[in-house]
C-alpha cells in the first residue's frame, strides 16, 4: 500500500487517513495567544484524570489535545468535545508541562464558530447578550429577589458601547452566519 492508502487507527477506532491530517493545524493553534504551550503536551493524561466533566461523561481533554497534535482539524472543530469544557482550570493546575488547555479550547471554539460549527447553546447565549447585554435577561423576579436580599438593583447594560464592540469585533457578522440555525450542531 502507498502512503496515502495507509489507514491508521486511533484509540477509539476512528480511521485516520493521510488526507484527514492537516499537518499545520497544531502550529496554527500554537501560534495564537494562549496556545503557546500546546507543543509541550506529552499526552500524559493528567488533564483528563482530574477533569470533573470527564468524571461524569466520556469527555477527555487528553483526547482533544491528541487530535489537535495529530492534525485532525475537521474532526476537532466539528466535535462536541470542545464545547464540553467547563473552564474550571483543573487540567491546567495538574499539567506538569503548563499547557493552558482552557485557552486552547477557547481558540478551538473560535475556529469552530468561524467554520460553522458553533454549539447551539453558545449561540443562544450570544444572541441573548446581543439583545439584552447579559447572558440571562433581567426579570421582575430577579429584581424582587435582589430587593429582598437588600442588594442594589441591577444596572442596565451600556448597550450602545456593547453594540460598538460587537460590530468592531465582527461578532455580528459571525452570528449572522447562523441566522437560520442550519449551521449549528
Amino acid at each position: 500500500m502507498g502512503q496515502t492508502d495507509e489507514v491508521r487507527t486511533q484509540r477509539d477506532d476512528i480511521p485516520i487517513r493521510d488526507e484527514d491530517v492537516e499537518r499545520t493545524f497544531k502550529y496554527e493553534v500554537a501560534h495564537q495567544v494562549g496556545g503557546e504551550g500546546l507543543l509541550r503536551c506529552l499526552k500524559c493524561g493528567a488533564c483528563s484524570g482530574g477533569c470533573p466533566v470527564g468524571a461524569v461523561t466520556d469527555y477527555r481533554p487528553r483526547k482533544v489535545l491528541g487530535n489537535v497534535l495529530l492534525g485532525l482539524k475537521d474532526l476537532v472543530l466539528s466535535s462536541d468535545d470542545i464545547w464540553m469544557c467547563a473552564a474550571c482550570f483543573t487540567c491546567e493546575e495538574r499539567c506538569v508541562q503548563e499547557v493552558n488547555f482552557t485557552d486552547i479550547v477557547t481558540i478551538l471554539r473560535n475556529m469552530a464558530v468561524k467554520q460553522g460549527h458553533a454549539a447551539r447553546g453558545y449561540l443562544e447565549m450570544a444572541r441573548t447578550v446581543v439583545a439584552y447585554g447579559r447572558v440571562v435577561p433581567k426579570t421582575f423576579a430577579v429584581d424582587k429577589m435582589r430587593a429582598n436580599l437588600e442588594l442594589p438593583p441591577l444596572q442596565d447594560p451600556a448597550m450602545e458601547e456593547l453594540t460598538k464592540i460587537i460590530q468592531a469585533s465582527g461578532f455580528d457578522k459571525i452570528l449572522a452566519l447562523y441566522k437560520g440555525g442550519d449551521k449549528t450542531q
